[in-house]
């Protein structure tokens, strides 16, 4: 996350010069947009090529001075791999896991976001929310035999993050987020598990450079 905070600084200071403060009602708005970045995947574990390019489109409403919820669209590539040894308890237990999944997916995820002034044409924002991914690419290799590959091809996933919007005028706006999803099992990594029971869920980070505008 330390990159995305000094991407985050640098975008804050290209526009930091700008002349007078845009007074923007956004109560009752609707705004549209697209946006494009960088994604990371965080659930490979055995050193595979993890980032890729990912894009979007997003429809937003201020349904309040402060509040909007953004839909979205987004494609982007997915995958999971893990080799485990099981924790051993009793004798004769121990068994050698291993998976691999590669993939990609169209998810369209809801988020609640809250935005707050910074400063002049700069607002801050948090957003949390779900959404559902499916499966438009799906590749398993090397799974052993006591894994199964009937894993779904679409399912629920958890989505939070945070960013900056610099509003360009009243009508349009440029932002610049972070963001992790997180959802869709692809495996049991055995071994002794306090929390959870040992799913292997698809995790990925991005960083969104985007464009928003009323129509």
């Amino acid at each position: 996350m330390k990159r995305t905070i000094v991407f985050c600084l640098l975008f804050y200071s290209m526009f930091v010069s700008a002349q007078d403060s845009i007074v923007v009602n956004l109560k009752g708005k609707w705004f549209f947009g697209g946006e494009v970045g960088k994604n990371t995947i965080r659930s490979y574990e055995l050193g595979e090529s993890a980032n890729s390019f990912q894009a979007g489109l997003l429809a937003e409403y201020y349904f309040s001075k402060h509040w909007s919820v953004v839909g979205r669209i987004k494609y982007f590539k997915i995958g999971a791999s893990f080799n485990t040894n099981d924790f051993i308890i009793f004798p004769n237990k121990t068994r050698y896991n291993f998976g691999r999944f590669n993939g990609e997916s169209i998810t369209i995820p809801v988020n609640l976001k809250w935005e707050f002034a910074i400063y002049k044409n700069f607002r801050g924002y948090l957003k949390l929310g779900s959404g559902i991914s499916i499966e438009t690419k799906s590749e398993y290799s090397d799974y052993t035999p006591e894994i199964t590959e009937n894993f779904k091809s679409y399912y629920l996933n958890f989505n939070l993050g945070y960013g900056l919007t610099y509003f360009v005028n009243k009508d349009s706006a440029l932002y610049l987020d972070a963001e992790v999803f997180a959802g869709g099992s692809k495996g049991k990594q055995d071994g002794l598990f306090i929390f959870g029971d040992g799913s292997k869920v698809l995790v990925n980070e991005m960083i969104n450079l985007g464009y928003k505008r009323i129509f």
